[in-house]
């Protein structure tokens, strides 16, 4: 595919994405904001501003950033100073919303550190593996090192009670070392440690082993007194179910009108589409996250240096997999989580994030070759041989 082509489409995807997100945030959110004293819009309007500075950011990027310094010591020291000084700041001054401290609040402006701080990780691991590579590859004490330094985001995000961040950066992390050709023996530790990791966390928290059970056995947990129950599970399957093929129309969702669907515009955001526009608009944004993870591969595979490689793999994995937990917690397939669907659910920090990931992928996509390196190698190969 066409360097620019993949650039510009993964922009426009995202854009469209985002256009439509501030739309259902705005028919979503109506009746919380009068409910609560707000104007209608006050949610749509803030989601609007934060598609501007995310749009803005991404251009940016893509016109005036270059990834190859991420594999810099100065950009790769900056970057994950900036990932644990936002992760800390949370974790000192933060508020805790749903068992999630993950807000800081001022002068009644919120936003997520953590949103930001998957980003920083991701370009800070995808930099480090290319500036220390042959040292990572050949000193286990090196490699342990580079662990340590790439997981300590993860186990602050844990400390925040966020699961699902933490699961989902750890994800990508090991999707990055797996592409770059490390070997297995080096891996394998870490990888089972992870799991370990968060199984403990699972079974110490009873709110995640009741979410757990809810997914199981939904029916049995609905409207429990004093517990945890499955409420805002069902009333998305009743979302899927009104729905129907083409949808009840935009405006005209029932739940997000009577407040069933309390968080339609957030956490719950896949359902509140599909009610609106049925099983073809649903349909319609899944394809659009699968063009953005095909997108996304086809820059990695194009690129011949290992920043790039690994940067674009993992920009793309966060994206994808962000909308995938959310579309399978809408679903009842994942346990629920506090994971927002990319470009369309209210949170402007995840919006602007997830534009800094396009951002950087289109950077990536810029400054391809032409034609791949070992492409013209192999041709050349065949010639002479």
């Amino acid at each position: 595919m066409n360097r620019r082509l993949a650039a510009w489409a993964l922009f426009i995807i995202a854009l469209l994405l985002s256009v439509a997100g501030v739309i259902f945030v705005y028919t979503g959110s109506y009746f919380w904001c009068l409910k609560h004293g707000m104007a209608p819009y006050r949610y749509a309007l803030k989601q609007g501003f934060a598609l501007l500075l995310g749009v803005v950011a991404a251009l940016g990027v893509y016109k005036f950033a270059d990834y190859r310094k991420m594999a810099t010591k100065k950009y790769l020291w900056l970057l994950y100073g900036a990932a644990n000084l936002l992760l800390v700041a949370v974790l000192l001054f933060g508020r805790e919303i749903n068992n999630s401290k993950s807000w800081i609040v001022v002068g009644g402006i919120s936003f997520q550190p953590a949103e930001l701080a998957k980003v920083l990780v991701i370009l800070f691991v995808a930099g480090y593996l290319q500036y220390k590579w042959s040292d990572i590859q050949n000193n286990w004490r090196v490699f342990v090192g580079f662990m340590f330094l790439a997981f300590f985001p993860v186990f602050l995000i844990l400390a925040e009670k966020d699961l699902g961040s933490a699961m989902i950066l750890s994800i990508v992390i090991f999707a990055i070392l797996f592409v770059t050709g490390l070997s297995m023996r080096y891996i394998a530790a870490p990888l089972l440690l992870g799991f370990l990791t968060f199984v403990v966390a699972v079974v110490t928290a009873p709110y995640r082993l009741a979410r757990i059970k809810i997914l199981l056995h939904p029916k049995d947990y609905y409207r429990v007194p004093g517990k945890y129950d499955s409420y805002q599970l069902v009333q998305a399957f009743v979302a899927f179910a009104k729905g129907g093929l083409t949808g009840m129309g935009i405006g005209q969702g029932t739940q997000s009108k009577l407040m069933f669907l309390t968080f339609s515009f957030s956490d719950f955001m896949f359902a509140h589409i599909a009610e609106e526009t049925g099983a073809v608009g649903a349909g319609l944004v899944m394809l659009a996250y699968l063009l953005i993870l095909y997108l996304g591969l086809s820059i990695a595979d194009r690129s011949d240096e290992r920043v790039g490689r690994s940067m674009a793999i993992g920009l793309t994995l966060y994206l994808f997999l962000e909308a995938a937990v959310h579309i399978g917690v809408n679903l009842g397939v994942v346990p629920t989580t506090g994971i927002t669907l990319p470009f369309m659910s209210m949170g402007g920090t995840s919006l602007i994030a997830s534009f800094l990931a396009v951002g950087f992928l289109m950077n990536i996509a810029k400054l391809l070759p032409a034609e791949s390196k070992v492409k013209i190698e192999m041709v050349e190969r065949g010639r002479y041989a």
